[in-house]
């Protein structure tokens, strides 16, 4: 089953601290799959002059006018953006969609599958090769489930919730394998599900936590 995603843009205010300042400045309001990030269009307009409701300036003044066609060009561009991640196959989260409108480099986010090389990398030295061999037996589980999922080859870190969690538990129970492998039983479902545990903990701890 295609995995949808949920996309939206709008434009805000963030007001500004001093209440008895009347201008403030506006944000481009993006949100994908839930999650919100926000981008400053470094413009500012008066809070009397705003409509709330539409998202946008209100009057016909030469900088109003001009504000509103900047906004609609932003939304265009952050909807091309959405659009490429899509048609590139690429993990679309909110923070690649904010990356790529700013032009920054979205091949740094932290996604599962470089989570899991991570691990290997710094497990390949500390565990014995038959665990290694369990844990490279996870990962193309992982891989296989990935495709099956969402249609693509990987997805953000961030995507990893406890509706992907219970997913990958119901892909593993009715795996059918197409070689001499036996079904998994719920042993074996609960070791794959202890090992990506174990690799996403080791992620927070070495790769999330600010130093």
């Amino acid at each position: 089953m295609k995995s949808k995603n949920t996309f939206g843009i709008q434009f805000v205010l963030r007001l500004p601290k001093n209440k008895k300042d009347e201008m403030a400045v506006v944000y481009a309001r993006i949100t994908v799959n839930g999650r919100r990030a926000e981008i400053s269009l470094k413009s500012k307009v008066s809070i009397n002059n705003w409509d709330e409701a539409k998202g946008r300036a209100k009057g016909k003044r030469e900088e109003i006018i001009k504000l509103n066609s900047h906004m609609e060009q932003v939304r265009s561009l952050i909807s091309d953006g959405y659009q490429e991640l899509i048609q590139q196959n690429k993990s679309v989260s909110v923070d690649a969609v904010k990356a790529k409108y700013l032009g920054e480099d979205i091949e740094e986010t932290m996604t599962l599958l470089k989570v899991i090389e991570y691990h290997r990398q710094v497990a390949a030295t500390k565990l014995a090769p038959g665990t290694m061999k369990n844990y490279h037996t996870t990962e193309s589980y992982l891989k296989k489930f990935i495709k099956h999922q969402y249609r693509k080859n990987d997805i953000m870190l961030e995507e990893l919730n406890y509706k992907f969690i219970l997913d990958f538990e119901n892909f593993l129970i009715n795996y059918e394998s197409t070689d001499h492998h036996k079904s998994l039983n719920n042993n074996g479902v609960m070791k794959h599900m202890e090992r990506l545990r174990k690799m996403v903990n080791m992620a927070k701890l070495r790769i999330l936590t600010p130093r």
